[in-house]
């Protein structure tokens, strides 16, 4: 991303300067963290029920929802991640927040964290995130 994002012209996604760069880099490794997680315990659960371990789901699971924690602090008022401009950031957090729509309806995680919520309807009206949606 980081050498397409230099080649371009115009707005970047990941900032020029230090640190927003730093701060993007930041939401962006919160976000795929989530998603690993969320990715083990998925995979995990998908494991014969004689070889799955619950204690390693509930761990992933508890890593979720304390990163979401965080992440719906860190949104608070705010239109974009970070520096009021759409970055990286917002579509490692999109792509998250859309991997737990998809594979943990279950987590409600829209009711528990509003703050992430509303920056997620604000994203899926972007037409590169519309057409990019998984098709169910």
């Amino acid at each position: 991303v980081e050498y397409l994002d230099n080649r371009a012209p115009g707005t970047h996604l990941i900032p020029i300067d230090n640190t927003n760069k730093i701060a993007v880099r930041r939401w962006e490794a919160l976000a795929d963290g989530v998603c690993d997680a969320a990715i083990a315990a998925m995979l995990e659960a998908r494991r014969d029920e004689a070889q799955q371990s619950q204690a390693n789901i509930d761990k992933q699971l508890a890593k979720v929802v304390l990163g979401l924690e965080v992440l719906n602090l860190d949104i608070t008022k705010k239109k974009w991640c970070v520096n009021e401009t759409f970055s990286l950031a917002d579509i490692a957090l999109g792509c998250t927040l859309g991997y737990l729509d998809l594979r943990f309806k279950t987590l409600q995680w829209q009711d528990k964290f509003p703050n992430l919520a509303k920056h997620y309807s604000v994203l899926v009206k972007r037409p590169s995130f519309k057409q990019t949606m998984p098709i169910v």
